[in-house]
């Protein structure tokens, strides 16, 4: 089966250039690597050319404006060929032999739709880069479908999957369709509903670097609307599946709608104890205004946004403190 690797990028040349120069070297190489450059200006396009110039497996796509990033990402898919589609974030790379290993398990299992993996953190710090090993959920593949993805999803809340590890068939893309520009978790919810449709396998290896920079996405993005962006994914999913009044459909919503207010509340505490009260006021207003409760949690917005002030006042973060680009 043939393997193309999707990448979009903005303003990381030096980062995306590893990452496709990484994906080419892998163990099992691709037959072709798109990069779809959102209009960067700071030299990406330069970088990529010329990379693309000594290697004929690289294709480039360049776009005239920027597109805001998940247009972006739907060209790079678009453009790809290979009967297998691996995706990758610009600042994150391949470990070694994760698309064989991807591409193997495919090959051997055709019930599995797509596949993702494990990943370990590279973490930025004053004194260099750290790597911090995610452990491992399970020691053998861990597959999941429409039947158990709901509890899958309540249970590995922090990360249900990491994108730059998906390898997935072509089907897959085509019958999913393209990720949904409505949301900034736009890969969330693709995996979502790429789930409701095939199998996916949790392969047990780490299958990418995780970059942990200041310029990370998600960090940008902010671990309270992320949630609210999470439990609305969620439960649409939920509404696709049972109808409205139905008691599986009542149940689910209540069982996703409490645990992501206890996840919510669990950042809330770990933000007042750093002293960070307007990320603590942003997760309690989420909470109060995202995740279903209605009227009376609407309510208590106000007085809660007070009380975590005043806990917040005086407290002095300790210096390794940061917050956190995952909800918890």
């Amino acid at each position: 089966m043939t393997l193309s690797v999707a990448i979009a990028t903005y303003n990381r040349a030096a980062m995306v250039r590893e990452a496709v120069e990484v994906a080419l070297a892998q163990s099992r190489a691709p037959e072709e690597v798109v990069v779809a450059d959102d209009a960067s200006t700071d030299g990406t396009r330069e970088s990529l050319e010329s990379l693309a110039a000594s290697d004929p497996r690289i294709r480039l796509i360049q776009q005239e404006t920027n597109s805001g990033g998940v247009r972006n990402w739907n060209a790079a898919m678009a453009a790809t060929r290979g009967d297998l589609i691996a995706w990758c974030s610009d600042d994150d790379r391949f470990l070694p032999g994760h698309l064989e290993a991807a591409a193997g398990y495919l090959e051997t299992h055709p019930e599995i739709g797509f596949v993702h993996a494990g990943f370990m953190d590279a973490v930025e710090t004053d004194g260099g880069i750290k790597v911090e090993v995610r452990p491992l959920r399970s020691p053998r593949p861990l597959i999941v479908d429409r039947h158990n993805l709901l509890p899958y999803l309540t249970r590995y809340y922090d990360w249900p999957f990491h994108p730059s590890t998906i390898v997935m068939r072509r089907e897959v893309w085509e019958r999913t369709g393209p990720f949904d520009p409505s949301y900034a978790l736009a890969d969330t919810d693709w995996f979502v509903r790429a789930a409701e449709r095939f199998p996916v396998a949790l392969l047990p290896r780490h299958g990418v670097l995780n970059r942990r920079h200041p310029g990370n996405w998600s960090n940008r993005l902010g671990s309270a609307r992320m949630q609210a962006e999470i439990f609305e994914i969620v439960d649409r999913a939920i509404r696709r599946r049972w109808a409205e009044f139905s008691l599986q459909g009542i149940y689910w919503r209540a069982i996703w709608g409490a645990n992501v207010r206890l996840r919510l509340l669990l950042t809330i505490r770990a933000r007042i104890r750093t002293g960070h009260a307007d990320a603590a006021c942003a997760s309690w207003k989420t909470l109060t205004h995202s995740t279903g409760g209605g009227r009376l949690l609407a309510w208590l917005d106000g007085p809660g946004q007070v009380l975590i002030r005043r806990l917040c006042f005086g407290v002095v973060a300790p210096a390794a403190a940061r917050q956190s680009v995952s909800p918890l």
